[in-house]
């Protein structure tokens, strides 16, 4: 009969029939078959661990070895303190001379924000005031930016301004919520990247926690300067991405650049 309502009991009387499965594993294989076949779209959200947990009349410990078969097999992604997601197409960041975070993610009909956590006037770090050529006791701005896409984080970020050029950039930037117009508020109509280091590592507690996702996960991380017309040192950031939810391209000139023989799409 079509859209007969699913009963608790189908599921329950499914377990047991395969000789040699454990249960978790048998409830991995009715998940997995209904994640592929779009019973969850991507991106949605999982019933909750009791609402499964019920459906299958199992433990807690048996249903996370479930998820975590899940994840595994790259059908789910398990965010800590939100719950279990359907794993959707993962985020591809270009890095170029003129990287823009919201363009990036509108290019992937992706609706980008940003989620601003603190700002505070500090003595810049070493590497913080070498990449923005200031002198010693300059003092630069720190913002701490959370960077979402469809409201799933995947990146946060530590962004430093020179305070005597940049004053009251914090309100500035959260009120307009883009670094490149935050840039124009302050008359600078054009920047571009200097450079961009990126490398690889274990997240920190606090990282893994405002990224909802295991210490035991790597985090993606760059380290990149803007410089405006002049080739003035404007910004300099370091950003730590979920590996597991953003691919980084790096894009040389000519991969940009416009040529009669090269295709347009």
């Amino acid at each position: 009969m079509v859209g007969r309502p699913r009963k608790k009991s189908d599921d329950r009387r499914k377990l047991g029939r395969k000789p040699g499965r454990v249960v978790w594993k048998q409830i991995e294989e009715i998940l997995a078959e209904e994640l592929v076949a779009g019973r969850y779209p991507p991106g949605a959200k999982l019933p909750t661990e009791p609402e499964l947990m019920a459906r299958f009349s199992v433990g807690r410990h048996t249903l996370r070895q479930t998820m975590a078969g899940l994840e595994a097999r790259g059908l789910v992604r398990i965010e800590q303190g939100r719950g279990t997601f359907v794993h959707d197409e993962i985020v591809h960041y270009r890095i170029s001379e003129r990287t823009r975070f919201f363009q990036n993610l509108l290019d992937q009909k992706r609706d980008p924000r940003y989620r601003i956590v603190g700002a505070r006037e500090v003595l810049p770090p070493e590497a913080v005031r070498d990449a923005l050529q200031l002198a010693g006791g300059e003092m630069v701005t720190q913002i701490d930016v959370d960077s979402l896409a469809n409201e799933v984080i995947i990146a946060v970020s530590d962004v430093y301004f020179p305070a005597a050029r940049f004053p009251d950039v914090a309100s500035v930037y959260t009120e307009l919520n883009s670094t490149t117009k935050t840039y124009q508020k302050y008359g600078i109509q054009d920047y571009v990247r200097l450079s961009t280091r990126i490398s690889s590592r274990p997240p920190t507690e606090e990282e893994a926690r405002r990224l909802f996702q295991p210490v035991s996960r790597p985090v993606l991380i760059t380290k990149k300067t803007d410089v405006d017309a002049d080739g003035s040192p404007i910004s300099y950031s370091e950003t730590r991405w979920c590996a597991d939810r953003v691919e980084l391209t790096v894009e040389s000139p000519m991969t940009k650049a416009s040529s009669p023989d090269r295709p347009k799409r």
